[in-house]
């Protein structure tokens, strides 16, 4: 269905139009009808360009795919990095037009600039035109610079983040903020950054990467860990009955099997035991970082793992007298990260066939 372009304009002057009226600024703003000037290649984007899925991800940093003719489209809003995003087998960046712009303004709302200013957009913008009944504005960006930035980047056909002819929004979006650091807050390893970007890029279908992307974007080291936990937390139940899955035949998946042996009978397996079971045959890259953070700790590196991963899991979730508060420094929240994305990867894999609920 064709995107109406009259509708598309008058909520961007609108937009404008309401800032400026409730601002402090006394000034007029006349009742001309406004466009975006758009040709002929412009006006089939408008109207033809498709939102295919939106990621708000932090307060100032969102991002959206879109289709145009069969081809698959990124979109950064809130920040501009054409000059960090290098490889374009990956992501390749796009000149924008005025028919992108209308249909993005519109369609994703996005907001204002904090630097816009109320007597400019006044001045250069809302002018009163007594000859003109519609003021047409030939260059867009006079527009789309009130408004907070964005990039568009066209996504090529044999790229890693297309499944089944789909545009994994959040992989890629991960990919995207692995590129422009100023949206990473905590001090990762170089290593650390690296292992989330083998693991957007190459890791099982069935991970929840949404869970990687705010681990890579938290501010708190506590909760960068706790999202990556959660992925873990997911294989409880599923590394527990794998084995009683596969001898009895079973043919619904292992997930569907662990979800509804919950449900109907309350069972699950305790926590403690299944990090337990799930680490201790974890990658070794893993266990040595978890050992060496154990070391860190207490000077030891005796004990399961998985106790450590469990113990620090309760200290930031649990505030009983019985959980011990445990205090790390960057370097070993950084290897705490990765090794959880070494057990995230590789389990994962695993199991990936069976983390359906067919």
């Amino acid at each position: 269905m064709s995107r109406n372009m009259i509708e598309a304009n008058e909520y961007i002057f609108k937009i404008l139009a309401e800032f400026v009226q409730s601002s402090e600024a006394d000034v007029p703003v006349s009742n001309n009808k406004r466009c975006i000037k758009t040709n002929t290649k412009d006006k089939e984007w408008l109207q033809e360009l498709k939102i295919i899925n939106k990621q708000l991800i932090l307060p100032n940093f969102q991002t959206a795919s879109f289709e145009f003719k069969s081809h698959k489209y990124f979109v950064a809003v809130g920040w501009q990095s054409k000059q960090t995003i290098d490889s374009d087998e990956v992501i390749e960046f796009v000149e924008l037009n005025a028919g992108i712009v209308t249909a993005l303004l519109f369609e994703l709302k996005i907001p204002l600039s904090h630097e816009a200013k109320p007597y400019d957009i006044a001045d250069k913008i809302l002018y009163d035109d007594p000859i003109n009944s519609i003021i047409k504005y030939e260059d867009y960006s006079l527009i789309s610079n009130v408004f907070e930035p964005f990039s568009v980047y066209r996504i090529p056909e044999d790229s890693a983040f297309i499944e089944k002819n789909d545009l994994d929004l959040i992989r890629i979006s991960g990919f995207y903020a692995l590129k422009n650091s100023q949206l990473i807050a905590l001090n990762f390893s170089r290593e650390t950054l690296d292992k989330f970007e083998n693991v957007f890029f190459e890791g099982s279908e069935s991970i929840p990467y949404e869970n990687l992307l705010f681990s890579l974007v938290s501010v708190s080291w506590k909760y960068s860990f706790l999202d990556i936990y959660r992925c873990i937390e997911r294989l409880f139940s599923i590394a527990f009955w794998a084995d009683f899955h596969k001898n009895l035949k079973i043919e619904d998946s292992l997930l569907k099997f662990s979800a509804d042996l919950e449900n109907h009978t309350q069972w699950k397996p305790k926590e403690i035991d299944a990090v337990n079971k799930l680490i201790k045959d974890s990658p070794e890259e893993a266990c040595r970082l978890l050992k060496e953070i154990k070391s860190f700790i207490d000077g030891t590196e005796a004990a399961d793992c998985g106790d450590l991963v469990y113990k620090i899991r309760n200290s930031i979730v649990h505030f009983r007298p019985a959980n011990q508060s445990i205090n790390l420094d960057d370097k070993n929240w950084d290897m705490l990260i990765r090794a959880s994305l070494y057990i995230v990867e590789y389990w994962y894999k695993q199991y990936d066939e069976q983390l359906t609920l067919r």
